[in-house]
């Protein structure tokens, strides 16, 4: 099951990763998207981490 997990998520994690990163870049310097970040932060961890 894990390497259908990898094969499947992996070439997703590819794609979402630069996307949330220039995403992030646009939207830190937001007060909002801080508060935002800073109470999903464990969640967003846990998805890269699975996802990647």
């Amino acid at each position: 099951m894990n390497n259908h997990q990898k094969s499947t998520f992996h070439p997703l994690g590819n794609f979402l990763n630069p996307a949330l990163a220039l995403l992030g870049q646009g939207l830190r310097k937001s007060p909002i998207w801080q508060k935002l970040n800073f109470a999903n932060h464990p969640y967003l961890c846990k998805g890269l981490i699975v996802l990647n």
